[in-house]
């Protein structure tokens, strides 16, 4: 580029996905499934208002919309995008500007985006000159553990790659009866989603309330975009993964297992993440990434005594490596309609509590 800058522009936006959207947001390297047709389908039955962007440079990016009663402005968010793929590191922040501009002319007091991409010191300043300012992600993990298959391998080769102790804990969970079935039956799903949910409660992780996964979830797995795997032992649920497929790899969007079995059924997780291992192996893909283990204010890799530590061992025992990725940013468009909507918010939420 002889050192200038990259420059994006929003060419098209359509309230309906175009034909090829999927392939171009999804399938794509560094496509996510909140990018993904039927992710905006969800948003909006949920009051957001999608637009399925393109780019000059051709990429493209779903965002959404949200206009909240008594709140002046909209709010913008871009979940998982723009999508990167190949793009360097100046493309990924010129779409981002042209983002913003974008959520300017539609009256947005704010742009949240948070594209899961390598961390790279050079998008961090750009993004910041151009007022973006990195903050918490909605999920509680940034950064993820990923495993790629080594190439010409075996199954036999992939569990040479994990450690001993997996290995085992992988046999005593198939000695002692647990089965892996990979279902779509929305009962099932309920009961995944309230695993998911005791589990949270115990580490301290936020999730929507109620079950209304499992409306997201059936949507996705009908669309083959998500699997869900699920650990039964003695028709019990002890455990479960639920995986996005995109970029052409599978990745772990939630797990969960019932803490009080695992003294009584070891290896409980190694058994369904060795199932979702070999499936994504036999698919072709060249990796599968195994989810977070970093969580607000501890962004590093857990240390002893971290309370994360023990499921960063469980990973690593899979041959998973730390992946740094960027953290996601923001952008205030509109500072007074911001700090009139931060005022109304607490107001609001004041007397919701009062009410409880």
């Amino acid at each position: 580029m002889n050192g200038e800058r990259a420059a994006a522009h929003v060419v098209s936006d359509t309230s309906s996905p175009p034909p090829d959207w999927d392939a171009r947001a999804v399938e794509v390297r560094g496509g996510h499934v909140m990018q993904s047709a039927t992710w905006g389908a969800l948003r909006a039955a949920d009051g957001y208002e999608p637009h399925y962007l393109a780019f000059d440079d051709g990429g493209v990016a779903l965002a959404l919309l949200r206009r909240s009663a008594g709140l002046p402005g909209v709010e913008a968010v871009v979940r998982r995008g723009p999508v990167g793929g190949d793009a360097r590191v100046d493309t990924a922040a010129a779409r981002a500007e042209a983002l913003a501009g974008w959520a300017a002319e539609q009256g947005a007091r704010s742009l949240f985006l948070d594209p899961e991409m390598p961390a790279d010191q050079a998008y961090g300043e750009r993004m910041a000159a151009a007022g973006f300012e990195a903050v918490d992600g909605l999920e509680p993990s940034i950064h993820v553990m990923r495993l790629a298959f080594p190439p010409e391998t075996d199954e036999a080769g992939l569990l040479h790659g994990f450690s001993k102790s997996t290995r085992q804990r992988i046999r005593a969970a198939e000695a002692a009866g647990t089965t892996i079935t990979e279902t779509d039956d929305p009962s099932r799903m309920t009961a995944f989603a309230e695993l998911l949910h005791e589990r949270a409660d115990v580490v301290g992780m936020q999730l929507q309330s109620g079950t209304g996964f499992v409306a997201a979830w059936g949507a996705l797995i009908r669309a083959g975009l998500a699997r869900l795997l699920l650990a039964e032992h003695q028709g019990e649920l002890v455990g479960g993964l639920f995986l996005f497929r995109q970029g052409g790899i599978e990745a772990t969007a939630y797990s969960a297992d019932r803490a009080d079995r695992r003294r009584e059924l070891p290896g409980t997780m190694h058994l369904v993440r060795w199932r979702a291992i070999r499936d994504a192996w036999a698919a072709g893909c060249p990796a599968i990434e195994l989810g977070g283990v970093d969580l607000p204010g501890h962004r590093s890799p857990p240390v002893k005594g971290d309370a994360n530590r023990g499921l960063y061992e469980h990973k690593r025992g899979f041959g998973a490596e730390w992946v740094e990725r960027e953290s996601p940013h923001r952008i205030v468009l509109r500072p007074g309609a911001e700090r009139l909507a931060r005022v109304r918010r607490r107001t609001l939420d004041l007397l919701a509590g009062m009410r409880r």
